[in-house]
């Protein structure tokens, strides 16, 4: 995708509107990035694991995998067959999202893709499109992970943290239900059935793992 040309560095209150008229030309050929907040969203209707889904569905937990015909595994003829929990991506789109580690947020508008027949416009703002993509809980979701990220990046950089890369794994970064289901075996707690409840405790569980001997 390229960046449409005046349409980068926007902000929350940048007057915007877009309506997607379902072509599902956007759900092929992209990468689509996901966190572990994502992947138990994407998970839990389809009723399996995070591991099953990891292994399934994405490339070591980090993107979707396409099929061969490079198309999202949960397209349908119907359309999304997951749309009510699809990725932070998905629901900005035709947008994107950047966060800096000083907690900057900005904008990005993309072309469309070819034969896309989605309605651009400027009635509403990009705040009010968030609202109506159901994107909030997934951008907080995002830069809580983005925050874990730069914590454990700085741990691993310190003469003593050379522990938190043995003690966080790739499993337990990636796989909610793994790490959780280990986390509360190891502390006697019940497994959260909320998402947002889990997710809490997947970041506190890998902080702590990460800041232990």
């Amino acid at each position: 995708m390229t960046l449409r040309e005046q349409h980068v560095n926007l902000a929350r209150e940048t007057p915007y509107a877009f309506a997607c008229q379902r072509c599902l030309g956007c759900c092929r050929a992209k990468r689509i990035q996901v966190n572990p907040y994502e992947v138990g969203r994407l998970a839990r209707p389809l009723g399996i694991s995070t591991t099953t889904l990891i292994r399934r569905h994405t490339m070591n937990g980090s993107y979707l995998k396409f099929n061969a015909e490079n198309v999202c595994p949960f397209l349908t003829a119907d359309g999304c067959g997951v749309h009510r929990d699809r990725p932070l991506v998905c629901r900005l789109y035709p947008l994107g999202r950047h966060v800096a580690e000083t907690g900057e947020e900005w904008f990005t508008e993309f072309e469309s893709e070819p034969g896309c027949a989605g309605l651009r416009g400027a009635d509403q703002t990009i705040q009010s499109y968030l609202e109506e993509q159901g994107a909030l809980p997934f951008m907080r979701a995002a830069d809580l992970y983005l925050a874990l990220y730069w914590k454990l990046a700085v741990l691993v950089e310190t003469p003593d943290g050379g522990h938190a890369p043995a003690r966080v794994s790739r499993t337990s970064w990636a796989d909610l239900d793994a790490a959780v289901g280990a986390y509360c075996r190891e502390t006697h707690r019940p497994v959260p059935a909320a998402d947002d409840e889990k997710m809490l405790l997947h970041i506190h569980a890998i902080e702590t793992w990460a800041e232990s001997p």
